[in-house]
């Protein structure tokens, strides 16, 4: 195994601090929340907010080598697989030309954050050419991740209350796969809340852009 570049590492555990830091706020929310009005829905969201806190704990462990991961205490253990987790492509590289995020993102891929300055920075990767997105047809060990981290990269409402996430996303989409279709939703979002004077340039562009293929 290759060492790692000091400064790429630096670069990668502060994405995954700042990553923490987001779940960890979400998971105090929920748990006030459910202090005052305990239900079943908020408990839900409680234990999904936990067990993320947990993975992203175990990448800061294992990107380094520390016990003190700081943040807000998991009242839940930290995951106990010891299993390694696909590294980001090296620069260059592309992964296999899957659909928009159909399996389960690897947390070596959370290398963005909306705060943080962009550039080609990638975590070195121990195996060459792997995928960033670990498919549904690859063998995982059962209950390794959970649908807690799919959803938030199906979900822009929630990428959007999540910078470092939502910086993740991005950098995927616009290295890994085609941003034909994410662009086309947000100029369609943006278009259904303009006023038709507005709407009606930005419609044309739209159809010229992304519909009409002789354009």
């Amino acid at each position: 195994v290759g060492s790692q570049d000091p400064e790429v590492q630096k670069h990668a555990t502060q994405i995954l601090r700042n990553m923490l830091r987001q779940e960890e706020a979400e998971l105090q929310r929920f748990q006030e929340l459910y202090s005052r009005n305990p239900g079943a829905a908020v408990e839900e969201q409680m234990e999904g907010a936990r067990r993320r806190v947990s993975q992203l704990q175990l990448k800061i462990l294992q990107e380094t080598g520390s016990s003190l991961v700081g943040g807000f205490p998991s009242a839940s253990p930290l995951v106990p697989a010891a299993r390694s987790i696909p590294d980001f492509p090296a620069p260059g590289q592309r992964g296999s030309a899957l659909p928009l995020l159909p399996g389960r993102l690897s947390l070596d891929s959370q290398d963005g954050d909306s705060g943080l300055e962009s550039g080609t920075e990638r975590f070195p990767s121990e195996r060459p050419g792997r995928p960033l997105i670990i498919g549904p047809e690859e063998d995982c060990d059962p209950g390794y991740f959970n649908n807690e981290c799919d959803s938030l990269f199906q979900d822009l409402g929630k990428l959007k209350s999540r910078p470092a996430h939502l910086g993740v996303f991005l950098r995927y989409i616009f290295s890994q796969a085609d941003p034909s279709p994410l662009l086309f939703y947000l100029c369609t979002e943006v278009f259904q809340q303009s006023t038709a004077k507005d709407s009606r340039p930005l419609g044309k562009e739209i159809w010229n852009i992304f519909l009409d293929r002789s354009a």
